[in-house]
């Protein structure tokens, strides 16, 4: 099964570290109100040289992360 839903949001923007792109998700989502909450931070995932690599990594296991829980 996939997760899919627009409660959720997914930021995968890595960070740089030692020349390299550490891959990182945050998941959040919003309230009522409009602002935002931490769902699941995931910590460094995996360092790699190419910036679109590190979030294809992030956004991959966030959506494994989602799909597992609430799938």
């Amino acid at each position: 099964m996939h997760f899919n839903s627009t409660r959720f949001l997914i930021d995968p923007t890595p960070r740089r570290a030692d020349g390299e792109y550490m891959a990182h998700a945050r998941i959040s989502c919003s309230r009522a109100d409009g602002s935002e909450y931490d769902v699941q931070l995931s910590g460094d995932l995996a360092a790699f040289d190419v910036r679109d690599d590190a979030i294809a990594c992030a956004k991959n296991w966030a959506r494994e992360w989602l799909d597992a829980r609430f799938g």
